[in-house]
């Protein structure tokens, strides 16, 4: 004897479906991608690289003595890279279930990722493809879990 579902009957785990997906709860997932975004900037410092993997412009003149030797730009006291990348006073972090936010207070951060003047850009916040390509994964994985849970 055949068995029948009907549309209606579907309603609840559809509509759920729907809630699901629009609004999805990843809190857990964006407090990963979070970490993996402060690893990527950590990275860009070090490298001298933007997030979308250009070099920055080099130093027009060699830092003096007492500062850092290396003369990476951006990393002369390392508070701007701090201040983004851990526990800092000016450190701005937050995640819920649908977003993240990565920043910081420091006062000279905007001239230096957007250039100004006679600064030239050199952009350190941002989502690399790496971090894009997790994140959709990510988020997608966590959402049909959700789904699988209904």
């Amino acid at each position: 004897m055949p068995k029948e579902i009907r549309i209606e009957e579907l309603s609840d785990f559809l509509n759920d479906t729907v809630k699901v997906t629009k609004h999805p709860e990843s809190q857990k997932v964006m407090t990963g991608i979070l970490d993996m975004t402060k690893e990527q900037v950590r990275i860009g410092f070090e490298s001298g690289r933007a997030p979308d993997g250009s070099k920055w412009p080099a130093l027009k003149h060699p830092r003096p003595p007492g500062h850092n030797q290396n003369n990476k730009p951006l990393i002369d006291t390392g508070n701007l890279m701090d201040s983004v990348t851990v526990d800092h006073e000016e450190h701005v972090e937050g995640v819920t279930d649908e977003a993240l936010t990565l920043g910081t207070y420091v006062e000279y951060a905007r001239v230096h990722q957007q250039g100004s003047g006679n600064i030239p850009q050199r952009q350190f916040l941002g989502f690399n493809k790496k971090v894009m390509d997790h994140a959709t994964e990510a988020v997608a994985d966590d959402v049909i879990n959700q789904i699988d849970n209904i």
